[in-house]
Parts: structure tokens; C-alpha cells; sequence
């Protein structure tokens, strides 16, 4: 049984699905249709192109194989965060200051999206700002400084504060931290109900959803064309935005990613004052280690509280047990505090944690690799696909920059080759805490 048929059409059972603003009924592909553009991935990248594409007059068909948002566009931990994994000066170091500069554009446009989308659409998802990087180990606190400069230095246009471990008190009512940085431009959401809300807002504009339609092959060229178990879609171009769930119908793509769990708890209601006392400024939380942890408050008082990335393809038998341990590490003050929820999922790892956009085969598109930090990128992705789509292609052209390898081994080694990495990283992180 495939892992579509084992969601039996559902979304998994997490504090998102429990307190979603209603729920997705598209019917499933039972015929053959055609389209300017069929869009394969019922995420945030896919959906930001097919409102993109739908919004400038072209025909979109969208395919997904259970539910929209039923993948990390809807189990994620509803950070929206700026920037990249390779850092503005590394990307100039390695493709000249244009490049980098339109990277930090990117990103800031990225976040636009999902603010201005919400708005035009009456998209309701608890869009809060505010944001925190969290300093666990000394040599955290230079990383804090070096990229405050660093925002500084490519013109962030929103303000920024280094904290120290007092100033982390305003944050976080944690002992565990010993400084950070307050970014007043990020924050965090309901990720399910925005992806809800995209979903509705496609709709409204005339996207044609088909939900329960998992894709069984694609035919590229001239005449491409998108095949599922009752029906087809011939389109004039195709964009893949299904990730690590695409599997062998782009296996190509599979061999440049690598599948990893990662988990997150919901506590139960803490009420107004304990949640206040915990998280004061309610902003989201994240720590520099490489093995991190995250976590935020919901709009109902909750703890979300999230990590422990495994790369070996077995969850936790009990996941809930793991990350409440983890999440004592850093308020033991919630011994007393039941886990309502917990619930895993899949994000597609890149060799260089960029993610990437491009050329499958002729006429068929693709972003993937967002590496456990896709929320903005996502979006902006699938925008700079839709304008590839429509013909304009300089952002894409640039972003075609970053080169992006297939694992040592193909997709046979690369969970033992991200297992020597992961244990790499915990030495890391474990050296970082003796210094």
C-alpha cells in the first residue's frame, strides 16, 4: 500500500487538522482534460504558481495526491522565515554580489507573498510576527553577531536586536539560552489553514483541483501530458512540486534529495498567563544548533514544540515521549503538561541545502530541496516558475546559478551517506557545547 492510500484521503491526525478553518472537498480526476498549465503538488510552491499562472489569464489544472497541504505545506512548524542556507556572503562569494542581491530580494518578496496573499483573499491563519534565533553555546553568540552584520550589510529592511541571555527572558522563560536575535520581520503561523486558504483562493480564480489523484507517469516534449489511475491531463507545460513524494514518476529528481523525518508536539491548552509567562513577546523560536530544536505558541496557548530529524526512515515509536523530553531540556517548568498531539512528516534535503528550480524534461518544470526551511521559499518559487512559464525567465535564469548534485551512490547510499552526515553534525554540536 502506497503511503497516498495508507492517508486513506485524509490529513494526518495533528493539532492542525484538529483546529483547521474547515476542510478541502475536490474531486478527484475521473476524466481527460487539458490545460495551459498542470501543476503536480498540492503545496505551497505548487499552489503559489498556479495563482500566479491563474491570476494572468492561463488555465491551470492542479493534481493532488491527497489533500491539499497534506504534506509539509500543512504538518510544518509555521515559522516564516527569511533568508537562505548558504548565507548572503556565501552566495557572493561564490556568484558575484548581483546574485546575492537578488537572493535577498527573493527571500524579502517570499514573505510578501504570504503576508499580501492573506490579505487579498481573507486568508485567516494567525499571521503573527516575530521571531527568535536562539544562542544554546558560546560560540553561538558569534554567530548571532556575525549575522546581524550580515543583515545589516545586504540592507534587511526590517529591524533586528542581539539579545542577551537577560534580554532572552523577554522571549523565552528558559535557562537554556544564553543570547540571540530578535528579528521583527519574521514570525509565524497556522500552516494547514494557509494552505486552506491558498487552496480556496486558487479555486476562487479558477484553478481546477483535483484532490485523491496521486500521478502515475508523465510524458514530456511537444505534448505533455500527466497520467493518474482514472483520468489525464494534456497541458502545454508541467511544474512538479511534489518533493520527496514524486517517487519514481520523476526519479531523476529523487536522486538529488534526500527524504527525513522531523516531529512536532502540541501540549495541551496552557492558558492565557502561563502561555504569556512562558512566551512572552510570542514570538517564534528556533536554536542554532544543526540537530535544532523550534517552537512557538498557538493562538489558543498551546506549546508547538519541534525537531529531532532522523534520516534513517523510521519514525519513533512513540513520538510523543521523544519530544517531550526534548521540550523539557528547555521549559522543565511544563512537567505537569499533557501532549495533546504529536505527529511527523517528510522534508526533502538538498547536498547543499539551496533549494533548487529547473528543467525536468521538455516543458516539465520542478522546485524541490527545501531542505526543512520552505515555507517563504516555497512561495517564491513558485512564482519565479510561473514566470518562467509565462516567458519571463531572468530571475530563473539566475537561479539556475546554483548547481545542485545528485547523492554519492544515487538514492541506494544516500541514507547512509546523510546518517554519516547527521552523526558529523551532532559532533558539531556536542564540540560546541565544550567550548
Amino acid at each position: 500500500m502506497s503511503v497516498f492510500e495508507q492517508a486513506r484521503g485524509q490529513h494526518i491526525n495533528s493539532y492542525y487538522a484538529a483546529s483547521a478553518n474547515g476542510a478541502t472537498d475536490f474531486p478527484a480526476l475521473t476524466d481527460n482534460v487539458e490545460a495551459d498549465v498542470c501543476v503536480v503538488g498540492g503545496g505551497y510552491a505548487g499552489m503559489s504558481a498556479a495563482i500566479e499562472l491563474a491570476e494572468q489569464g492561463y488555465s491551470v489544472v492542479l493534481l493532488e495526491a491527497v489533500k491539499m497541504g497534506w504534506a509539509a505545506s500543512g504538518r510544518n512548524g509555521g515559522q516564516i522565515i527569511g533568508g537562505w542556507n548558504a548565507g548572503y556572503d556565501g552566495l557572493a562569494n561564490s556568484f558575484g554580489y548581483d546574485t546575492a542581491k537578488l537572493f535577498a530580494d527573493l527571500s524579502e518578496e517570499g514573505k510578501r507573498i504570504i503576508y499580501q496573499r492573506a490579505e487579498k483573499y481573507g486568508i485567516n491563519a494567525d499571521i503573527k510576527k516575530g521571531y527568535v534565533t536562539a544562542a544554546m553555546y558560546q560560540p553561538h553568540l558569534a554567530d548571532v553577531q556575525h549575522y546581524a552584520e550580515e543583515l545589516s550589510k545586504w540592507h534587511y529592511p526590517h529591524a533586528v536586536t542581539v539579545l542577551s541571555q537577560q534580554d532572552m527572558q523577554q522571549h523565552v522563560a528558559s535557562d537554556r539560552y544564553i543570547g540571540g536575535l530578535y528579528d521583527e520581520g519574521s514570525g509565524h503561523f497556522h500552516p494547514l489553514n494557509y494552505a486552506i486558504g491558498e487552496a480556496k483562493a486558487a479555486a476562487s480564480i479558477g484553478v481546477r483541483i483535483f484532490e485523491n489523484s496521486a500521478v502515475l507517469n508523465i510524458t514530456s516534449g511537444d505534448d505533455p501530458t500527466v497520467y493518474t489511475a482514472q483520468g489525464r491531463v494534456k497541458a502545454k507545460q508541467i511544474i512538479l512540486a511534489g518533493n520527496c513524494y514524486l517517487g519514481k514518476t520523476a526519479a531523476k529528481l529523487q536522486k538529488k534529495i534526500m527524504p527525513a523525518s522531523t516531529f512536532v508536539i502540541a501540549t495541551e491548552p496552557l492558558g492565557a498567563e502561563r502561555a504569556k509567562q512562558l512566551m512572552p513577546s510570542d514570538a517564534a523560536v528556533c536554536d542554532l544548533r544543526h540537530i535544532l530544536d523550534y517552537f512557538r505558541l498557538s493562538v489558543d496557548g498551546r506549546l508547538l514544540f519541534g525537531g529531532k530529524t532522523i534520516y534513517r526512515g523510521v519514525d519513533p515509536k512513540d513520538i510523543a515521549k521523544v519530544m517531550r523530553k526534548g521540550m523539557l531540556k528547555v521549559f522543565p517548568q511544563l512537567a505537569d503538561v499533557n501532549i495533546d498531539y504529536a505527529w511527523g512528516g517528510h522534508i526533502d534535503l538538498s547536498v547543499n541545502r539551496m533549494p533548487s528550480v529547473g528543467e525536468y524534461e521538455g516543458n516539465v518544470y520542478f522546485a524541490q530541496g527545501f531542505s526543512g526551511h520552505g515555507v517563504v521559499p516555497a512561495h517564491i518559487a513558485g512564482r519565479v516558475l510561473a514566470e518562467k512559464v509565462m516567458g519571463n525567465t531572468e530571475r530563473y535564469d539566475v537561479w539556475q546559478q546554483i548547481k545542485h548534485y545528485s547523492f554519492p551512490g544515487g538514492t541506494l547510499l544516500r541514507k547512509p551517506g546523510f546518517l554519516l552526515g547527521s552523526s558529523f553534525f551532532y559532533l558539531q554540536d556536542l564540540w560546541a557545547s565544550l567550548r
